[in-house]
């Protein structure tokens, strides 16, 4: 339930001067109600002001697009959960209660990709509850707690950042171009940016949960796994071996950066897309796209080799640099996925690869059936995997098959 506040707790709640807020109930990016009091929304509309003003703009400038009705602040606070109450601890006190320097504790919000905050910045309940859960469990150093935090706040930027620029290319702009009245225009906009903003956090808790699931799953699977064969045990062999192909874009982060995000989410759209295809004409089938590749099963080995070097072939065809590995062994599957030594061992031979190469492991070179050359490589010392591996760069026969 929203909460009134009065000019002075506004204040308070946002670290913002009264005369600034005085201005901004002025030139109605504010509305207090009877009595001068300001709602917890108010909160949300005086940060995006400020961010306004921070970028540059004047209050002048705010006035003139209200005024004309190019813009409003009044649907900002739909698109937000409501604020939650400042407390009295600042993040100097916090650090103190949880003995870390409180220089590191400004780093984490740094590696979060949120502002770094000063000593002094009054916490809000939900931010102190989080950070007294967060430093117990990733604090057996500092590089821990850093790397814990990018991890979170990395896809959170991404998927922030990503949202909004679809929400314009999609829904904003076209309304732009078709003419819509303004007023229409705010309100569709309004609406649609509602759900869509609110969307976003309960989607993301449901999949990371979901995939919290299956990465406990995972590890837990592998470590049955490898204790098995520590103690001479192994999994049963199936009679026709199944393969785990993995396929990556060569130099995806240099591919961001030269060539823009637009460029690489394309390029992971395309693999997707005809990775599928090549797949289904092989029968295997893509389990899952990663970002900057894919990872496929194939129940035959068979027929692995030439839906995965065909694939290599189309997309190096195409200007995307591409690279692959693949290994046939027993898998352990589980609500759709696989799991296991065969698993990762085609993941590391994918990262064996050069641009436009397939690296395949000597299973799957015993069970081709023709029409493909086999260069030896170098054993290779795969991390995680014991001992070194056999592994062979694969392509299509140059002479008859």
């Amino acid at each position: 339930m929203s909460r009134s506040l009065t000019l002075e707790q506004l204040a308070a709640e946002t670290g913002t001067d009264s005369p600034l807020l005085e201005s901004l109930t002025e030139i109605g990016v504010l509305k207090p109600a009877t009595g001068r009091l300001y709602v917890t929304g108010d909160i949300i509309r005086v940060e995006a002001a400020r961010s306004f003003l921070d970028a540059g703009l004047t209050l002048d400038d705010i006035t003139t697009a209200l005024e004309s009705g190019l813009f409003t602040f009044d649907f900002l606070d739909r698109f937000h959960p409501e604020p939650a109450p400042r407390t009295d601890r600042t993040l100097a006190s916090l650090a103190a209660d949880l003995t870390v320097d409180v220089d590191l504790l400004s780093s984490i919000y740094l590696a979060m990709g949120l502002p770094e905050p000063t000593a002094d910045h009054l916490l809000r309940e939900d931010e102190e509850a989080l950070l007294r859960e967060f430093v117990p469990v990733w604090g057996v150093d500092d590089d821990a707690l850093l790397r814990a935090a990018r991890l979170v706040g990395e896809p959170a930027r991404i998927v922030s950042d990503g949202w909004t620029r679809l929400f314009i290319e999609k829904i904003s702009e076209p309304l732009t171009t078709q003419e819509v009245p303004i007023d229409e225009r705010i309100a569709t906009i309004a609406g649609t940016t509602e759900r869509a903003a609110l969307l976003a956090p309960r989607m993301l808790l449901w999949l990371l949960q979901r995939h919290m699931r299956q990465a406990i799953d995972k590890v837990n699977i592998e470590g049955f796994e490898q204790t098995m064969a520590e103690h001479g045990l192994a999994l049963p062999v199936p009679d026709r071996l199944p393969a785990i192909a993995f396929v990556d874009v060569s130099g995806y982060t240099s591919l961001t950066e030269t060539e823009g995000d637009e460029l690489a989410v394309r390029a992971s759209d395309t693999i997707r897309d005809r990775a599928q295809r090549a797949s289904r004409a092989h029968n295997g089938w893509v389990v899952k796209i990663l970002g900057d590749g894919a990872m496929l099963h194939f129940p035959d080995v068979a027929n692995a080799l030439p839906a995965i070097v065909g694939l290599v072939d189309e997309l190096t065809e195409s200007r995307l640099p591409v690279h692959a590995g693949v290994h046939a062994g027993s898998l352990i599957e589980h609500d759709g996925d696989y799991f296991g030594r065969t698993v990762n061992i085609a993941s590391r031979v994918a990262n064996v690869a050069g641009p436009g190469e397939v690296v395949v492991t000597e299973e799957v070179v015993e069970a081709a059936r023709g029409g493909f050359d086999f260069t030896p490589l170098p054993p290779a010392d795969l991390k995680g995997i014991s001992g070194p591996v056999r592994l062979y760069r694969a392509s299509k026969t140059s002479g008859p098959a």
